[in-house]
């Protein structure tokens, strides 16, 4: 499973546009992390999280995704030991097979922490959790300029385009928001869950910025063959 783009034919949701609910169901994958800002297509095909699908369709559309800790456990176990930091999708758009499938592609909105998971009559796990969005000083966001411009004219030039199609691209990178833009990395540098993990977890927006950063020199010195030139010193 990857994220798309969030420059893909999407209605751009705020989370303050959502009411994003205290509790909410979780759904657990392993290696899987959603960011805000980030579009994942989801195939659900298991009858517990189809039931968990209907559910938050007749309701407020979220979704807590939430990465499974570890695959270590023998045998696995209907209900995996999962993290406490994910990160709320709604439900921006579906499509119910007629086998009783479902495709969904969950917009990322906000990180959360687990405080406690409850027990519920639901097939599905939920969980009661409080949302911890990053709060950035102008001053800082405004710092982060240079880094901006250096993604968007690398990550640009990794995409396998013509000349006018990259040009529209790099227009639209200047329209979408930070963590559109640093979703949008994640999914032209195909970074890990763990990376992700991180960015997720990460304080401040500026830590996040500078871990993509890292990730595209990493990206880059194993494929010196990708094209461009390496991102710049940052001052």
């Amino acid at each position: 499973m990857h994220g798309s783009t969030p420059t893909d034919d999407h209605t751009p949701i705020a989370s303050g546009m959502v009411n994003l609910p205290d509790l909410i169901p979780v759904f657990p994958l392993l290696n899987v992390v959603l960011l805000p800002g980030e579009v994942l297509p989801l195939h659900i095909f298991e009858p517990r999280y189809r039931a968990m699908v209907r559910d938050s369709l007749s309701g407020q559309r979220v979704i807590g995704m939430v990465e499974v800790a570890s695959d270590n456990e023998d045998p696995p176990s209907s209900t995996p030991q999962i993290r406490t930091v994910g990160c709320a999708g709604f439900i921006a758009e579906h499509q119910e097979l007629p086998d009783g499938r479902f495709l969904l592609w969950l917009l990322g909105l906000e990180r959360f922490t687990i405080d406690e998971e409850i027990t519920v009559d639901t097939l599905y796990r939920q969980a009661r959790v409080t949302y911890t969005p990053i709060h950035e000083s102008a001053a800082a966001l405004a710092g982060l300029q240079p880094v901006r411009n250096e993604l968007r004219r690398v990550l640009s030039l990794l995409v396998n385009l013509d000349e006018d199609d990259r040009g529209r691209i790099q227009e639209q990178m200047t329209e979408i928001s930070d963590s559109q833009l640093i979703a949008l990395a994640c999914q032209i540098l195909e970074l890990s869950g763990q990376s992700k993990r991180r960015l997720l977890e990460a304080e401040n927006q500026v830590d996040r910025f500078m871990l993509v950063y890292e990730e595209l020199y990493r990206h880059l010195d194993g494929h010196p063959d990708a094209g461009g030139d390496p991102p710049g010193t940052l001052n």
